[in-house]
Formats: structure tokens, sequence, C-alpha cells
């Protein structure tokens, strides 16, 4: 949640930079809706994907890797263009490894050419 809420702290450098922020997570769409309520206060989309559909076909997928032995996804950060090619990606070694808005907008910058 720590992460998520960077995020929505940074809302308006990512809107600077023209881009969409969206988090995806195994949990059900209720859950979903809570995170998006109770932890961004609605500044970025919180995606459900309880199948890890989307989840798989990025190659984020650690299987049984929850409570339970529910798979869940590994933490990274995506970023794609308006053409919906992959330009970056870091996944997180660990839970403390990841990735952290000011990285993430670094990275942005560099794609778009921009200095920061």
């Amino acid at each position: 949640m720590k992460e998520l809420r960077g995020l929505a702290r940074q809302i308006g450098e990512f809107e600077r930079f023209n881009v969409r922020v969206a988090a995806l997570s195994t949990d059900g769409q209720d859950h979903a809706r809570a995170v998006w309520e109770r932890t961004v206060s609605g500044k970025i989309t919180i995606l459900s994907d309880p199948d890890a559909r989307v989840i798989r076909e990025y190659g984020l997928l650690h299987a049984n890797g929850g409570a339970g032995g529910k798979d869940i996804a590994l933490r990274a950060a995506v970023l794609i263009n308006a053409q919906g090619v992959e330009r970056w990606r870091r996944v997180s070694s660990s839970v403390p490894d990841v990735p952290q808005a000011v990285e993430i907008l670094a990275r942005i910058g560099e794609l778009q050419g921009v200095a920061q």
C-alpha cells in the first residue's frame, strides 16, 4: 500500500508527463474498490484481475505466492506507451525493493527526453 500512496501523492507529476497510472491486483473487485477509496483517494486506477489473466500475459505471475497458495502478481512497474508497446519494466526482487514513484518518474523523463 505504501507504494500506491507514493504514486497517488505524485499524481500531478505523472499528469505533467501525460501518463496514466494504474495498479493491477489479483484481489477481487470489492477489495480493489476499498483500496481505491481508502488508500489512493481515487487518484489512480486500481484494476482487479482475480484470475491473473493480464498478470500472466505480462509474465508477472508469482504462482502460489500468496496466502493459502493463491497466485499473486509480482510487484513491478511497467511503462507502456500509447501504442501498447512496453518501454520499461522493473520487477521487485523483494517487498522492500518495490519501485518508488521518484524512480518511475525519472525513467519516464528519460524515455520522453525530458530533463529532471
